[in-house]
């Protein structure tokens, strides 16, 4: 993760983040921050829409959803569908009205509200995994 007072390097690899988030301040907060902290960051309202995005050749490093999204694709099954499409793709799921245990079961789970510090500290974690740093 790369200092938020600063951006990445050319020798470093830059990271996308899918960002499905259906409340429009908490999107625009978060995707904020992540740029913040040197990721790159593509925004969605819905599961859907990011999922249509990553069918039409959108190339990411991590998705991180909201459970409750508008639509018939929620993040629950979006995190299903990516880990049998997608396995090398970590997702992250976050809810204020989820059942974390649950959600665990499919990907790390974040409740809400978060702290960004958690947030960062999770896609680090799992972007490593994804590289084998």
């Amino acid at each position: 993760m790369t200092h938020p007072d600063r951006q990445p390097s050319a020798t470093e690899q830059a990271r996308t983040v899918l960002l499905i988030e259906d409340d429009t301040l908490v999107r625009l907060v978060t995707s904020s921050e992540l740029r913040a902290a040197g990721l790159t960051v593509v925004e969605a309202a819905s599961a859907q829409e990011g999922y249509d995005a990553i069918l039409a050749g959108l190339e990411v490093d991590l998705v991180f959803t909201d459970v409750r999204t508008e639509g018939a694709l929620d993040g629950y099954e979006l995190a299903g569908r990516l880990r049998t499409e997608r396995p090398d793709l970590p997702v992250i799921l976050t809810s204020g009205h989820f059942d974390r245990t649950l959600a665990a079961v499919v990907a790390p789970f974040l409740a809400k509200p978060y702290r960004m510090e958690s947030v960062l500290q999770l896609i680090q974690a799992q972007l490593k995994g994804k590289s084998g740093i």
